[in-house]
């Protein structure tokens, strides 16, 4: 029942009922209390809600259960990212780039990690993250490697 629960929740997320999809996570969350997958989803829709505090608190949490799956710590690190802290995104991602070195998403927020204390290593995920099937991404890569040059070559 619980995979029945987060299908539907996820579902009702993708269309925009954003109360209804948590609802249906949370319902998740009680069948299946240790499944990360859930707790994910759980924390997009507290997002979506306006509680970013808990949606953190629930990414953390994941990423501490399973610190190699790119969903959850590409979450966590743009979370992290947006509140300026760069360094804590940086671990973060790290152990996803180890075990999956050209994961373009979590390259790209590896290169906005590094962006300011660390340009051209910055760049250098650029590389992966302009891979990205995603064409947003391939945009965000191609002009953050743009900014980077510009201050590598200083």
């Amino acid at each position: 029942m619980g995979a029945e629960f987060y299908r539907d929740g996820m579902a009702r997320l993708r269309a925009g009922d954003v109360a209804e999809g948590r609802r249906l996570l949370e319902d998740a969350l009680r069948e299946a209390p240790g499944d990360t997958q859930v707790m994910h989803g759980l924390s997009r829709a507290l997002d979506l809600s306006g509680e970013r505090d808990r949606a953190l608190e629930l990414l953390e949490f994941v990423h501490a259960k399973v610190p190699v799956d790119p969903e959850p710590a590409c979450d966590l690190a743009l979370s992290l990212l947006e509140r300026g802290a760069d360094a804590r995104a940086a671990q973060v991602l790290t152990p996803v780039l180890e075990s999956q070195p050209e994961q373009p998403r979590a390259n790209l927020y590896m290169a906005m990690a590094l962006a300011m204390t660390d340009p051209p290593r910055a760049r250098r995920h650029t590389v992966h993250a302009r891979q990205s099937t995603d064409p947003d991404d391939r945009q965000a890569a191609a002009a953050l490697d743009r900014v980077l040059a510009m201050y590598s070559e200083r």
